[in-house]
């Protein structure tokens, strides 16, 4: 089993406190450090590299959101915040799981093991093109041991995970892939696909509604950052739509 190491943080010693109990009902998993601040997990990002970040959201100094967005490079994370309304802005920050306050300890095991299962893939394709850009038309991916061809019309949307990016296509199964949502679109046609957000590209061709705040892909909302809005609105609608006067 993949051993998991990981920083907690948490101006509340109560919730570190439970947090690191619950955490003893799971297996090879190793505390780095318990932090009281962001600005102390950050002096240890310079000394140690943990897997995961368990980050209360709000904290003294800076934030557990400005953290996250400061990193070059960021660990796997998982925000617990008591106040529900940071969730979008924690998954657009790539987070595993947005948990409130009180913690549900079944919640938080979940998310622990989806960050194992990510590192346990990532291990197995750390040196391995798992992405490679065929033509006008399609891309390979890799699948166990085959590359496996997918057309770009099948493709729905692009969702990031930190390293990793799901394919959501159509009538099919979600195919995850090892590269990063910003390499990805380097390699992807401008003319069809087009970022939305921190976490998601999406075809163009498969937009049926779009506001400044959602992107709806059939019957799929998808939230729009609010830096990529008056681009996505241009791209996607332009000067397409029908006018009152010619």
């Amino acid at each position: 089993m993949r051993n998991i190491s990981y920083i907690i943080a948490d101006d509340e010693l109560i919730y570190c406190e439970l947090l690191q109990q619950y955490l003893l009902a799971v297996p090879d998993i190793i505390c780095l450090n318990v932090c009281e601040n962001a600005l102390e997990v950050n002096k240890h990002l310079q000394l140690e590299k943990p897997d995961l970040l368990i980050l209360d959201i709000e904290m003294p100094g800076l934030s557990g959101l400005q953290l996250v967005k400061s990193l070059d490079k960021q660990p796997y994370i998982i925000f617990i915040s008591s106040h529900p309304e940071y969730a979008l802005d924690a998954f657009e920050v790539d987070a595993i799981d947005f948990i409130k306050k009180p913690i549900p300890p079944e919640r938080l095991m979940r998310a622990v093991e989806k960050v194992r299962s990510l590192l346990t893939m990532k291990d197995a394709f750390e040196h391995q093109e798992s992405f490679q850009k065929n033509d006008a038309t399609s891309f390979f991916i890799r699948e166990d041991s085959a590359y496996v061809r997918v057309n770009y019309d099948e493709v729905l949307f692009f969702e990031s995970l930190t390293d990793f990016v799901k394919i959501y296509v159509e009538h099919g199964k979600e195919k995850m892939v090892l590269v990063n949502l910003k390499n990805l679109l380097q390699q992807l046609p401008d003319e069809l696909f087009l970022r939305i957000s921190r976490t998601h590209i999406v075809n163009k061709k498969r937009i049926v509604s779009v506001t400044k705040e959602s992107v709806f892909i059939g019957k799929i909302q998808l939230p729009v950052g609010i830096t990529y809005a008056d681009k996505i609105i241009e791209s996607v609608v332009g000067n397409t739509s029908i006018k009152r006067h010619i």
